[in-house]
């Protein structure tokens, strides 16, 4: 019990835990709107789509779950969602990338960036959108 307290308080595995659901939900909008449109949108269009409806939903656990932040809420948003424009760019570049470059197909390569992205997002929530 006290090995779960421990973890629970730890910061980092709040953010892999709330990590886990942002990835789940991403990839979740993303493939639902592609594979729903891949015949009349470009690949790229749902990953601006899944990019908002996930700051939506994983908005609430970074503020209170991970960051126990006790700022503004539209700010806070505002700030969390410059980040999750960031998260867009890096797969706007990479997707074509790996998509057009490498030939990956684009469920797999949508994969591929989801795993890599949250690693520089923990940097910046920590040290910028919901700074003490």
């Amino acid at each position: 019990m006290r090995t779960v307290v421990m973890l629970y308080n730890d910061r980092r595995v709040r953010y892999l835990a709330v990590g886990g659901v942002s990835a789940v939900s991403y990839y979740g909008f993303f493939a639902a709107v592609y594979l729903l449109t891949r015949d009349h949108l470009h690949y790229l269009i749902p990953t601006i789509i899944a990019n908002f409806f996930c700051a939506v939903v994983t908005y609430p656990l970074q503020r209170h779950f991970v960051f126990q932040s006790k700022g503004p809420i539209i700010a806070g948003f505002l700030k969390f969602y410059v980040i999750c424009l960031w998260a867009l760019a890096f797969t706007l570049l990479g997707l074509p990338l790996l998509v057009e470059v490498f030939h990956v197909p684009v469920l797999i390569a949508q994969a591929i960036l989801i795993v890599v992205a949250p690693v520089i997002n923990y940097q910046l929530s920590k040290l910028w959108a919901f700074r003490r």
